[in-house]
This record gives C-alpha cells, structure tokens and sequence, in this order.
C-alpha cells in the first residue's frame, strides 16, 4: 500500500557514476542525472527515487561496482514545484517517484541539492 512521503524524507537516487554525463570526477551529480529519459520516444512518468526510510543502502545501490546514492530531501523537491509519489514496484517497496514539470533548470537545481551518500566508501 503506497505510503504519503513526509517534507522530511530522504530520497535516494541511484546514479551511473563510471558515466561522466550523471557524475563528474569530483563526485558531484550533472544535471543530467536528474533529467527523465525517453524510451521509444515516449518520456518516462517520472524520476525513480526510493524512500531512504524504507529500504537499506545496500539493497538500494543494487550494483555498487557501477552505481552511487545520492538523497535529496522531499521538501526540497516540493519547493521546486515537483512531487512525489510512493510508487512500489515488485522487489523493491521502497521505490517513488519524482513526478512534475521538469525544466533544464530543475534538473539542475535537483543535481545541486543532492548529497552524496558515502556507501560504498
């Protein structure tokens, strides 16, 4: 059953980082990371995020040979006019989504909010 996500919430955003389009070699995210894709020309409904509270780094990163986590607060993806939306997928309940208006701007914006989680160090 979806769950409300709280202002509070930490989401966490599994990121490419061997791809210096999502992350450059200080660590910190491009925009890029937080633009959706489209796949068949058709734009995905939103950013797959999952809600910190509900799930583990570990589980989470689901390859940490390839991928980091970043949070970003849900209080501060509000303020930029987007939301989020508890999404649960089969295998992963703590999946959400960041859904909205998504502007080169925001994207940015989003990129320079998140915080890189040190896991793995």
């Amino acid at each position: 059953m979806p769950e409300d996500i709280l202002d509070t919430d930490k989401l966490l955003r599994r990121v490419i980082f061997t791809n210096p389009s999502y992350v450059r070699p200080d660590l910190t995210l491009t925009s890029f990371a937080f633009t959706p894709r489209k796949q068949n020309g058709v734009q995905e409904r939103g950013l797959s995020v999952d809600i910190e509270r509900l799930t583990t780094y570990e589980i989470s990163i689901k390859d940490r040979f390839n991928y980091r986590l970043y949070s970003i607060n849900a209080g501060y993806v509000r303020q930029l006019g987007l939301d989020c939306e508890h999404d649960p997928i089969e295998g992963n309940a703590a999946h959400a989504l960041i859904i909205g208006e998504f502007k080169n701007s925001t994207a940015k914006k989003l990129a320079q909010g998140a915080l890189r989680i040190p896991y793995p160090e």
